[in-house]
Order: structure tokens, then C-alpha cells, then sequence
């Protein structure tokens, strides 16, 4: 059996939530994921699907979001510092992060902006500076040789590109997690060669439709921004969510139609609300951690996860 792992975008909250899904994963699931065929990271899924690949085990993630709550580690709360320096640089930033955060959402190919406009008028309002140190020190620069995916948008072509399988795209590891996370209008744009790459939830939080289409079998999905439909939160909350909730429905169905199984794990009503709004937010991660593990621990143990999951076995 093919199994893919799907890891969806959520900022430093879903980093988190990733970590307290994957430790259940495999300590009630008996799940392997550093096994899997195949992993699919969008932005904060992106990371950890780099570091998974790396060698970091669950454990490791785990004891990094629980960490966070002591007060005693940064774990992964220092990665927004402004990037101006003064008032008519943040006008100059505000204007090039309003175009960048334009072109990710019309998304059709435009000429590229001529190097003096990009200098006058970079993007970006805030820099990704401890993040990227934290990439560089703790992450090869190579490729792992299990497939990994990773996914960002070209804002000047505005299609999808699959970092680590389109080989057009030459970029090392921790650039592509960097570019994967590189949330638009407020962490720069990442170039390489001729591509302005940004982050792949501009084109879905979780790109589930690609482990369809490589052929997995079994298909394990963790969206952070989508919400458990079986028991939804209020509706204003649901209307905040409603494109990657219904993106992540239609992926997943096209994948169920291609004769994968596919098990969906998505923060509950209680998680969502304790989520809050600003998931770059550093506090409260623990929580997030121990939500997400005993949310998912029920999630296993419902009829259709462990035959799933004991099919995976055997």
C-alpha cells in the first residue's frame, strides 16, 4: 500500500497542531510516517514535512510546540521582525507587498516588474530572519532521497510549482521551505532563476490533489485551517474557513474517485475557536499541541481510521 502524508498550511499555530496530530499519529495510530511514499507540505506543513524527511522524528516536534509553553525555549515563535526601518521604507514596502499580495490572488501571467521597481518597492513588511537561520542550521541542503513535496506559487506565470519534483526549479532545501512558507505581503517573495516564488496556500492550504495523482493508496491529510464538518463551528468561523474547507472536500474527493482512502484530520469547533485569528501568534502552543494529540487519539479510534490504518499494517 501507497501511503501519502499531506501536511496543510496554518502559520505557527499550525506547526503545533501538526505536532500534536503527528505524535498521535504514531503513538496510538502506530503510524510511520518517516516511512511514507510520499509527503506533501504547503507552507507551515511545508516545514515540517522538510524536517520530517530530515530526520526529526515526532517526538522531536512534539517536545518543541510543548516546550514553547515553558517559557524556557523560542521553539518557533521568532520569525516575524519588520523589515523597514522607517516610515517611507514601510510606504515602500507597503506598496510592493500590496502588488505582490495581488498577484498571488488574481494569479495570471503577467511581464515581470523591472529590477528598479523591485528595489524601490520590495515586498515584504516583515522578514523571516530566525526562521531562516533556524532553515540553514538544522536542515541539509540537499534533497532527502524519499520524495518530498513541497508547493509554492510563481506569482508571475501564477501557477502552481511543486518544489522537489519539477526539476526547472533548481533550489536547495531550506530555500524551498522558506519559499513554501512565504506568506504573501508579509514575508518577501523567495527568486530563483526567473521564478517569484510565494506561499503554495495561495493556490490551496493543503494540495491534497497531488498524493491522488501520484498514486497513493492510502492518503493521510492534516489541514489546520479547514474545520472537522461533524461538528462545525459558528458560522462566522466557517465563513472564515470556507475556501479551504471546501478546496480540501473537492480534493479529497477527486482522490477518493482515483480509488485512494483517504482520512482527514481537521481541528475541531473547541480547537478552532481556541486557535483564535492570529495563528503567527507564539503563545498557547502547548495547548495547541495537547488539543490536537487527544483530538486525534478519538479520531483514531473511531471504526473507519483503524480499519484504514490495519490495512496500512498488514
Amino acid at each position: 500500500m501507497k501511503l501519502g502524508v499531506v501536511l496543510g498550511a496554518g502559520g505557527v499555530v499550525g506547526l503545533a497542531y501538526h505536532a500534536g496530530v503527528l505524535r498521535a499519529l504514531e503513538e496510538e495510530g502506530g503510524v510511520r510516517l518517516a516511512s511514507a511514499d510520499l509527503v506533501v507540505g504547503t507552507s507551515a506543513g511545508a516545514a515540517i514535512a522538510a524536517y520530517l524527511r530530515s530526520g526529526w522524528s515526532t517526538a522531536d516536534f512534539w517536545n518543541e510546540a510543548v516546550d514553547s509553553g515553558t517559557e524556557q525555549r523560542d521553539g518557533w515563535r521568532g520569525i516575524l521582525a519588520p523589515n523597514f526601518a522607517s516610515p517611507v521604507e514601510f510606504v515602500q514596502r507597503g506598496l510592493g507587498s500590496a502588488y505582490v499580495l495581488s498577484r498571488s490572488v488574481l494569479r495570471v501571467p503577467t511581464p515581470e516588474v523591472p529590477g528598479v521597481l523591485r528595489r524601490v518597492f520590495p515586498g515584504g513588511l516583515f522578514a523571516m530572519a530566525e526562521g531562516s537561520e533556524r532553515l540553514d542550521a538544522e536542515l541539509p541542503a540537499a534533497w532527502p532521497a524519499a520524495p518530498l513535496w513541497l508547493c509554492a506559487v510563481d506569482i508571475h506565470s501564477g501557477r502552481r510549482v511543486v518544489l522537489g519534483r519539477e526539476d526547472e526549479v533548481r533550489i536547495d532545501l531550506p530555500r524551498a521551505v522558506e519559499a513554501s512558507c512565504a506568506i504573501p505581503g508579509i514575508f518577501p517573495p523567495v527568486r530563483v532563476g526567473d521564478h517569484v516564488l510565494v506561499d503554495g496556500g495561495a493556490h490551496s492550504t493543503t494540495n491534497l490533489d497531488l498524493a491522488g495523482r501520484a498514486g497513493c493508496d492510502l492518503i493521510i491529510g492534516v489541514a489546520p485551517l479547514a474545520y472537522d464538518p461533524a461538528g462545525p463551528p459558528g458560522p462566522l468561523i466557517q465563513l472564515a474557513r470556507r475556501r479551504p474547507a471546501r478546496a480540501l472536500a473537492q480534493e479529497a474527493g477527486a482522490a477518493r474517485r482515483r480509488g485512494a482512502q483517504v482520512l482527514l484530520l481537521r481541528p475541531s469547533a473547541a480547537e478552532v475557536r481556541a486557535h483564535g485569528v492570529n495563528l503567527m501568534r507564539g503563545a498557547g502552543l502547548d495547548r495547541t499541541a495537547r488539543d490536537a494529540y487527544e483530538a486525534t487519539a478519538r479520531t483514531i479510534a473511531t471504526d473507519r481510521f483503524r480499519r484504514a490504518l490495519s490495512d496500512l499494517a498488514a
